[in-house]
């Protein structure tokens, strides 16, 4: 399941969503204040969020070229070890 929010324009575009609500395609929320900042419709509180962003904001990081490098010698060694 995956919850989104849209704007509808028109009548006659709201008229084909309450169709596909009675179709049991989609069902129509009425609220919505949603109080989640996660993706795939898993909720997150605000508080672990918070979290979330701190421990991003805190952790330590590496660059994309030291990245690349360490894995071009790894890539180097797996394939001496396959030959």
């Amino acid at each position: 399941m995956r919850t989104i929010t849209i704007e509808v324009k028109n009548n006659n575009a709201l008229k084909l969503l309450q169709d596909l609500e009675l179709n049991k395609v989609l069902r129509i929320v009425k609220d919505d204040a949603i109080d989640s900042y996660a993706l795939q419709g898993e909720e997150m509180s605000i508080i672990n969020f918070k979290k979330w962003v701190n421990n991003a904001e805190n952790d330590t990081f590496t660059s994309l070229t030291e990245a690349k490098s360490k894995w071009e010698l790894k890539k180097k060694q797996l394939q001496n070890l396959t030959k």
